[in-house]
């Protein structure tokens, strides 16, 4: 038999008075460590400084005693004296020995104060061994004590003295002064063992508190010694003390005032609930950057430093973030065309800043007022902070110094997104990485797998081959093979070379990611009658003389190739502009190279000289190498011309398949789409140069894959296409598909816009819809739509359109005629992508701004399983029925033949 265990009303407990403060002290004052001793002398202090933000008090002082008592006297007003009506007790006595009494809650008392509670002062009477109390009010001293909140009358001094318990208030004498003094020795026995104030910390509250309050002195007195806490500067010296030492600024101290005007629901005088009751608020802050790497945001509300931030600090970050963007985005050449806009962490490097709002009835999230939680001052930040912020980006007077700050914001953006990309591309590392990649897959840099974006290529003769002996014209006056190129890269050596532009203007940029892409390949030699001869893939496209592309094993004698033209004269390497017929030092089109500051022609200083016209000459070498003292080479001929002669070093001889093969090698150049070789051409590489290398990888694949839906799980895997593809996503296939482990967030579709182009994309829907179905599920698989014709007009204000249909292209073509417009004809089709130069396939295929994409889509699995197996099954029959059957819907006008 047990015994029953009873709970009755007998056994709930009601605690009166400061027993809940004592019972429960971490509810009061956050903790019992060191920190909730800390809290009691914070929550006496910021009495006395609302004194001084009300205009009535102007020194403070805090005495700690070598007793360990701590005492805070001020001048303000002092604590009212009268009897309260409603209970009977004289102010002080209420103020100190009741939960949420005070003059905060309303009234004449107090604009804005840092306490809202009213346990303040009560919960620090109810955790101290004695308590005293002076208030000098209306020309007499009135003293009062308490022990752990009971009134009374000590004896002696000290905690230990003998205590008589008593009510009410005794006046002790005289005086012309005002003000309250307190002093309190807290009780250790509440506390842990070893709590103790911190007296850097007493130091650095009032030291912040001078700063929010210039107005008023602070003294801290120690058996040590006395210092003095006045700054008449008030927030923008607490930026400059708070800026990192030896953070040299960037720009000057921006002080940001005003006041707005939010609505909360809040009682009224009778405890009434209101809504939308109109709340005024007044905001400070002082912000400057610095060339540092630290970020420091102080967040105070009613002088009362907020750790946590709060409601206030979110309006003041958004604010800077938009308008900084915003001023970014209005600065030309500050962000490049494909970079992302700076994020919150890049605007906030190396600032320093303090923000401050006053607030009637202050809400936070705890008695120890960590984190503001008012929600309206969030809008009254942000639009007072925008606001000051876009007239200090545009101000005239403030302009230069803003631009420096914008530019660091920008350079801490791109320094954040090289850091993060390292770290991305090492988690994007899985088991199946550890094998090679194939050596085809032209991988993205360095970036996150949400953004990243895997191109699977119809044909890979956009990504552009050749033996690793070919030789590619390196800037200035270099040539390296293929094989020494990759090598250096693998070494972080990277080279620069030469490209030409749609005017084919030559260029000198970065030579990205020379690498070995293909082994075994097939090849063909392209014999020139310069004397050179270049061995590549047959599908590599070579840039002729009039700017467009033709494959290697279509080239014909005589066929003319765009041209470079490299001099050597006094030791220094020129090149001639095709588009200008000029001679130009190298230096000049390379970005390493440091403007000159050398006067021009006109006596300028600073500006680049004019380009420098060299002797008439005919010329029987693309190079040209003369000797120290000006005069040309013996073994090359002519005088540096200005202007070549008939072009024999660009023309094709003869173009010969190869029994043999080789390992082949290609690069990028970020862009543009081609490149020089040192055999004085210029070479194509159309996929590859549109990318940005940043985040978009291209996989080719050569003709088209098995239709798994007809073959086994084995010979699927077995397809050397197939694993490819399985092998750079990373993620397995069927059951064991983990979409978790895919490395890259997209996987697009790219082929030509013919039937061919149409079946491999069914093919490889195919692929994924049976064996990677999660990225279909996921709305991660696209299918490219790059367009079948170019329309252009005539004229200088030419237009250029591109069109997806024979129909669409009609359309077009007669709408621009009737408009008055002339269409050059015949209207362009694109055979493949390999024809489209780097800019158009950007805009059509892979810029995600332009570009025209579809995303795969599974709504009815039942009727996509059944749809795959009637189209791409192995039985016959049912397809051609079915073929048959559909033939009357077919719009045959619409047939794109």
């Amino acid at each position: 038999m047990t015994a029953e265990i009873l709970y009755g009303a007998d056994d709930l407990t009601h605690l009166e008075g400061l027993e809940a403060v004592r019972k429960r002290p971490g509810m009061y004052i956050g903790s019992t460590d060191s920190r909730g001793v800390n809290h009691l002398f914070t929550e006496i202090v910021d009495n006395s400084t609302d004194e001084g933000v009300a205009g009535h008090a102007a020194r403070v002082v805090v005495t700690l005693h070598a007793d360990g008592s701590v005492q805070v006297d001020d001048d303000g007003r002092g604590i009212p004296t009268g009897v309260h009506a409603k209970s009977g007790l004289s102010g002080i006595e209420l103020v100190l020995t009741r939960l949420h009494a005070g003059g905060k809650f309303g009234g004449s008392g107090y604009k804005t104060s840092g306490g809202l509670h009213g346990v303040g002062a009560s919960a620090v009477n109810a955790l101290s061994h004695r308590f005293d109390v002076v208030v000098r009010r209306e020309g007499k001293t009135h003293e009062m004590s308490f022990a752990h909140g009971v009134p009374g009358v000590f004896d002696g001094p000290g905690p230990k003295a003998a205590f008589t318990r008593e009510s009410g208030l005794r006046v002790t004498g005289r005086t012309r002064k005002s003000g309250t003094s307190i002093r309190y020795w807290h009780d250790a026995r509440y506390f842990e063992n070893g709590a103790a104030l911190d007296v850097e910390a007493v130091r650095a509250k009032l030291r912040n508190t001078a700063f929010l309050v210039p107005g008023v002195t602070y003294v801290l007195k120690t058996p040590e010694g006395e210092e003095t806490f006045h700054y008449p500067g008030g927030l923008s010296d607490m930026v400059d003390f708070l800026a990192p030492s030896g953070d040299k600024p960037v720009s000057g101290t921006i002080l940001v005032t005003g006041e707005g005007v939010y609505h909360e629901n809040a009682a009224d005088e009778n405890g009434v609930m209101r809504s939308k009751v109109e709340r005024h608020a007044e905001v400070e802050i002082a912000l400057r950057w610095g060339t540092g790497y630290e970020r420091t945001v102080e967040c105070f509300t009613n002088t009362i430093r907020n750790m946590h931030g709060g409601t206030h600090r979110r309006g003041y970050e958004r604010a800077v973030l938009k308008a900084v963007q915003e001023a970014i985005g209005r600065t030309r050449g500050l962000l490049k065309p494909k970079e992302d806009p700076p994020t919150l962490e890049d605007v906030l490097e190396g600032m320093t800043a303090v923000v401050h709002v006053r607030v009637p009835e202050p809400q936070f999230t705890s008695q120890t007022k960590d984190e503001l939680s008012t929600a309206g001052i969030t809008r009254v930040v942000l639009g007072i902070v925008e606001k000051h912020i876009k007239a200090w980006t545009e101000d005239r007077r403030t302009k230069g110094e803003a631009k420096i700050v914008l530019q660091k914001v920008v350079d801490a953006s791109r320094v954040r997104l090289t850091q993060k990309q390292q770290k991305d591309a090492a988690r994007r590392k899985t088991a199946l990485e550890g094998a090679a990649m194939p050596p085809k897959l032209v991988d993205c840099r360095t970036t996150g797998v949400l953004r990243s974006e895997l191109f699977l290529v119809e044909g890979d003769s956009a990504l552009g081959c050749f033996t690793g002996d070919t030789m590619v014209a390196v800037a200035p006056g270099l040539a390296m093979s293929f094989a020494d190129l990759a090598e250096d890269w693998q070494r972080g050596v990277n080279h620069y070379g030469y490209t030409t532009n749609q005017d084919g203007r030559v260029h000198v940029v970065p030579l990205i990611e020379p690498r070995l892409t293909k082994r075994d390949a097939p090849l063909v030699r392209v014999a020139l009658d310069n004397g050179e001869q270049v061995r590549c893939t047959p599908d590599h496209l070579f840039r002729l003389r009039d700017g467009s592309y033709r494959r290697a094993d279509a080239l014909v004698p005589g066929d003319s190739l765009m041209p470079l033209y490299r001099a050597f004269p006094d030791g220094g390497e020129r090149v001639w502009l095709n588009d200008r017929a000029v001679w130009v030092p190298t230096r000049r089109l390379d970005p390493r190279a440091e403007p000159e500051d050398a006067p021009d022609g006109h006596g300028h200083p600073g500006r680049r000289p004019a380009v420098e016209r060299l002797p008439r000459a005919v010329r029987d070498d693309r190079r040209i190498d003369t000797d120290r003292s000006g005069a040309s080479s013996p073994d090359h001929g002519s005088p540096v011309v200005d202007e070549p002669a008939a072009p024999v070093n660009h023309s094709v001889v003869s173009v010969e398949p190869l029994a043999e093969t080789a390992d082949v090698y290609d690069l990028t150049v970020d862009g543009y789409h081609n490149f020089a070789l040192e055999a004085g051409v210029f070479v194509h590489n159309s996929a590859r140069m549109a990318r940005v290398s940043e985040y978009q990888a291209l996989l080719p694949l050569r003709g088209k894959i098995l239709n798994v839906q007809k073959a086994s799980l084995a010979d699927t895997l077995r397809n050397v296409e197939i694993a490819s593809i399985v092998q750079v996503l990373g993620a397995g296939t069927g059951r064991t598909f983990d979409l978790s482990s895919m490395r890259y967030g997209r996987v697009i579709l790219m082929a030509d816009a013919d039937v061919d182009g149409s079946h491999i994309r069914t093919l490889l829907i195919t692929l994924f819809a049976k064996y990677m179905r999660p990225v279909i599920e996921d709305g991660r698989l696209y299918a490219a739509m790059p367009p079948l014709h170019k329309v252009v007009t005539k004229g200088r204000n030419g237009e250029t359109r591109f069109t997806f249909t024979q129909r669409e292209m009609e359309q077009t073509v007669a709408r621009l005629e009737k408009a008055g417009k002339t269409v050059v004809k015949p209207v362009p089709r694109f055979k493949g992508l390999g024809e489209m130069d780097a800019e158009e396939l950007w805009d059509t295929t892979m810029n995600p701004a332009t570009r025209s994409v579809r995303r795969i889509t599974l709504l009815d699995v039942e009727a996509a399983e059944a749809a795959l197996e009637l189209l791409m099954g192995e039985k016959v029959e049912p397809r051609r029925a079915w073929l048959v059957e559909s033939a009357n819907r077919v719009d045959q006008s619409a047939i794109d033949v």
